[in-house]
């Protein structure tokens, strides 16, 4: 391993690609500060620069933990911003380049290749990367796809979570108390709102708490808190930042398929997933395939989502033994210990 590799982090977060993307390369950033490597992010403008920092933890903004550099450009259009990059990679000894960006273009990773490593974090397959190393956290990949790749990590086992989720005690308790929701940073369908103000209205869910994860980027957010108001078994949590242990204070989750997935899973919280957004539906059939997390559907094109989603979770909620031997799938497929394998990787030589 290089001495203090500097390893460069381009992503973004706003509120129409939500903060998905910059929670899992903060994931990894971490882990490589612990094996002493010096990440720096590289972000296209001021909402991705404030995002990151509101997930910075007091004492990571203290040590000057990570450096943020921000280029002033779009984001959807990342080919312009070519000549900047290059230039800040070559002027900088960097080591590896981290992407983490559905608007890159071949053109775009393969302009950086020359100058140091490259490695792409992959969830949509969309085209065939020319990089030093793709990482595809999928259940099930087709690593057949990546020729121009020169090594792929693929699989659970690279789900770049925090390292909160790798060591997190669960037990799941014959009886339902607590329910978890999180439905991305911005919940556009109101899912949070429509199945909570559902499940107070049902007398069988009358004795369970709703744990609503929100934020600033929360378009409903107004809404929630009214309903919380009226109703004290509606719970909202912000910034919240042991998400390890409030999922683990839980006794089933409703979710939207994305990285919360993997989370869940690690904890080994009985879960229910929906879809908002397509890039989402390959990944909820696959854990649902793979007997991990059944799917309710997608909001968009599903005229009983709600009943199918209450379904779904009534079946969950009556059935102990089916909740226990869900929790033990989903913990034997995560483990929480994917950033750690991502970082050792990007911080040795790629062949």
């Amino acid at each position: 391993m290089e001495s203090h590799p500097l390893i460069y982090i381009r992503t973004d977060g706003n509120e129409t690609i939500a903060t998905g993307h910059l929670m899992r390369c903060l994931s990894i950033a971490r882990a490589l500060r612990k094996r002493g490597a010096l990440p720096v992010f590289i972000v296209s403008d001021p909402a991705s620069v404030s995002l990151l920092q509101r997930m910075i933890t007091p004492g990571e903004a203290v040590e000057r933990a990570f450096t943020i550099m921000q280029l002033q450009t779009d984001y959807r259009n990342p080919e312009r911003e070519i000549p900047v990059m290059q230039s800040i990679l070559s002027s900088h000894n960097a080591s590896c380049l981290l992407v983490d960006s559905y608007f890159v273009t071949p053109k775009y990773l393969a302009s950086f290749r020359q100058l140091c490593r490259t490695a792409y974090l992959d969830d949509l397959q969309a085209f065939d990367y020319p990089v030093s190393l793709v990482i595809n956290y999928d259940l099930t990949v087709d690593t057949g796809f990546y020729t121009k790749a020169d090594r792929v990590l693929a699989g659970g086992a690279y789900a770049p979570l925090r390292e909160q989720f790798s060591l997190c005690p669960y037990h799941p308790w014959g009886t339902v108390r607590d329910l978890f929701l999180s439905t991305g940073g911005t919940d556009p369908f109101h899912i949070a709102g429509g199945l909570a103000e559902r499940l107070c209205a049902l007398e069988s869910w009358k004795d369970v708490r709703f744990h609503i994860l929100t934020g600033p980027m929360h378009t409903h957010r107004a809404a929630l808190s009214s309903l919380a108001e009226r109703d004290s078994r509606v719970v909202l949590h912000e910034n919240i930042r042991d998400m390890a242990s409030l999922m683990a204070s839980c006794d089933l989750a409703v979710s939207a398929a994305g990285t919360t997935l993997y989370e869940l899973c690690a904890v080994g919280v009985p879960s229910v997933s929906y879809t908002m957004a397509d890039n989402q539906i390959p990944g909820a059939k696959a854990f649902a395939r793979a007997g991990l997390i059944p799917w309710a559907g997608d909001v968009r094109n599903h005229p009983d989502f709600f009943d199918s989603l209450l379904s779904a979770l009534g079946g969950l909620r009556d059935y102990p033994e089916v909740r226990q031997e869900q929790s033990a799938r989903m913990r034997m497929a995560v483990d929480g210990a994917g950033a750690a394998r991502i970082a050792e990787a990007l911080t040795q030589k790629l062949h």
